[in-house]
C-alpha cells in the first residue's frame, strides 16, 4: 500500500510563479525584476474658501420663512 507524503505546495494543480532571466554582457544568466502594473491616480483639486456667512448669529440658526 502506497504511504500518502504531502506535497510541498497548497494544491496539485497550483501554478507557481515565473521567473524571467536575462543573459549578461558577460555571458551569464541573471534574474530579470517583474515589470511593474502602473495604475492612474486622480487627485482632488482643492476647493476654494468659502465665505463666512453675512447672516447675523441670531438669523443664521432660523429655519427660511414661508413654504419651503
Amino acid at each position: 500500500m502506497a504511504r500518502h507524503e504531502p506535497l510541498g505546495r497548497a494544491a496539485p494543480g497550483e501554478i507557481l510563479d515565473t521567473v524571467r532571466v536575462r543573459r549578461g554582457p558577460d555571458g551569464k544568466l541573471h534574474i530579470a525584476p517583474p515589470e511593474r502594473t502602473t495604475t492612474e491616480t486622480t487627485e482632488v483639486a482643492e476647493k476654494p474658501p468659502v465665505p463666512d456667512d453675512p447672516r447675523s448669529g441670531l438669523t443664521r440658526n432660523v429655519p427660511p420663512y414661508g413654504g419651503a
